[in-house]
């Protein structure tokens, strides 16, 4: 079950690195932790400010920051993470000191149910060669993770990036990723656009196709791609419950955090897929523009609320990198290649085609809305456009071994449930500050 994982996952954390929690501060009055990432123009994070270098305002009204301190790690392998011009320092040939206690945890989170089994190949790659150069021993430790409608343990909490790496290379890694339900949504995507072409040798389709002809299989068709979008809602639902577990006994591992989410992307409106074919074939008919609402931006709130509350920074990273939008000419759901006797082979380049394409990547761009919304919520970064997946995670590594921490009493000190909004500035204004964008007052 999913929260049995999640409770398994703490129990390898607190065994991994037995501490206790850090107390950053004792008050009868709410205070707001903020971490804070500031880097230059080139992207290399910045160091040595001071709390006047920056202003932070909650819900508009300027804070009085109560402290600021640096927060530094050492480097995995002493590496500097994608610094042109910088020195590269190697990994000490010393004698290793004792481990020092882990200061922060890395969940790296596989979507299986929304990603192309074919895309973790890359991720894998890109992996290995992150953990190549972890050597040092330092002091955060890894966890790796599938998530689907139920969450799966592929590495518990360590240290070791040996271990890590021989989990990596392993024949059963990547057959811990083959989500069936990635791979039985997509062909059911590619079942619909069949049944289009099916419906359209027979009733009226396109632009022109306005009259009440084929009423009754018009009612059908809705009726069969409304169970589908049930089916898949039912589906988004467990997955956004299972990573709302996740982040939840997250919140409860004594490290600092941050949680890295591989996947494709995944919509928030479930069976949009399934509407956005037949409205690219019946675009005049309103029962088949939007799929019923099935209500997953609340969960995916209250996962956000949870990892904005507890400083659980979350990186999000497209494991597409730079796609085409799958109806395009020779992908799978190209609306030309449906088959012998297909009607669509008299489309290819025409109106249908074109309609599925540019459906297909508002879809494409709404299901990243979701990976969106978990990084800038908690101060992390979305990676998507990007065939660069080391680089990706170096910098989400990097991030959570450098940055700021600033305290604030808030002039408004009700605790009225409500969501606060928290707006960071610097006073170079060549410096970037990413931070959290709010917090709700509980």
């Amino acid at each position: 079950m999913s929260l049995r994982a999640g409770i398994l996952l703490w129990i390898c954390c607190a065994l991994a690195y037995p501490q206790t929690p850090e107390v950053r501060f004792e008050s009868n009055v709410r205070q707001v932790l903020v971490p804070l990432i500031v880097t230059d123009k080139k992207g290399h994070h910045v160091t040595g400010l001071k709390a006047g270098d920056v202003h932070i305002y909650e819900d508009g009204v300027l804070q009085e920051i109560s402290n600021f301190q640096t927060e530094a790690a050492a480097s995995m392998g002493g590496i500097v993470p994608d610094a042109p011009g910088r020195t590269v320092v190697p990994a000490s040939s010393s004698p290793s000191p004792a481990k020092p206690p882990a200061r922060r945890t890395y969940v790296i989170c596989f979507d299986t149910l929304h990603s192309s089994f074919a895309n973790f190949g890359h991720v894998r790659d890109a992996l290995e060669q992150l953990f190549k150069q972890d050597q040092s021993g330092g002091n955060a430790q890894y966890v790796l993770i599938a998530l689907g409608r139920q969450l799966r343990m592929i590495q518990p909490a360590t240290a070791d990036s040996g271990l890590i790496l021989s989990k990596l290379r392993a024949n059963s890694f990547l057959s811990s990723l083959s989500g069936v339900d990635a791979q039985a949504l997509a062909i059911e995507v590619n079942d619909v656009k069949i049944r289009m072409e099916r419906f359209c040798r027979t009733c009226p389709c396109g632009p022109a196709a306005k009259s009440q002809a084929c009423y009754p299989e018009r009612q059908t068709l809705r009726q069969e791609i409304g169970a589908l979008s049930e089916r898949s809602g039912l589906m988004t639902r467990s997955f956004l419950e299972s990573l709302n577990s996740l982040i939840s006994e997250l919140a409860n591992v004594p490290t600092d955090r941050s949680l890295i989410l591989v996947s494709d992307g995944f919509s928030l409106v479930p069976g949009s897929e399934f509407f956005g074919v037949v409205s690219a074939y019946l675009p005049n008919y309103s029962e088949f523009k939007f799929p019923p609402d099935q209500q997953m931006e609340p969960l995916l709130q209250k996962s956000l609320s949870v990892a904005s509350k507890s400083n659980i920074t979350i990186y999000s990273i497209d494991s597409r990198g730079i796609n085409s939008p799958s109806f395009a000419a020779g992908n799978a759901s190209d609306a030309t290649t449906s088959g012998a006797g297909s009607s669509g082979a008299r489309n290819r380049g025409g109106s249908f085609l074109t309609e599925l394409d540019r459906r297909q990547s508002s879809i494409s761009f709404q299901n990243g809305s979701g990976m969106a919304q978990l990084a800038a919520a908690t101060g992390g970064v979305y990676f998507h456009d990007s065939n660069d997946m080391l680089k990706n995670f170096r910098t989400a590594l990097a991030d959570g071994r450098e940055y700021y921490l600033v305290t604030y009493t808030p002039r408004n000190a009700a605790a009225d449930g409500k969501f606060h909004k928290i707006t960071v500035e610097l006073v170079d204004h060549n410096l970037t500050a990413r931070a959290k964008d709010g917090y709700w007052a509980n």
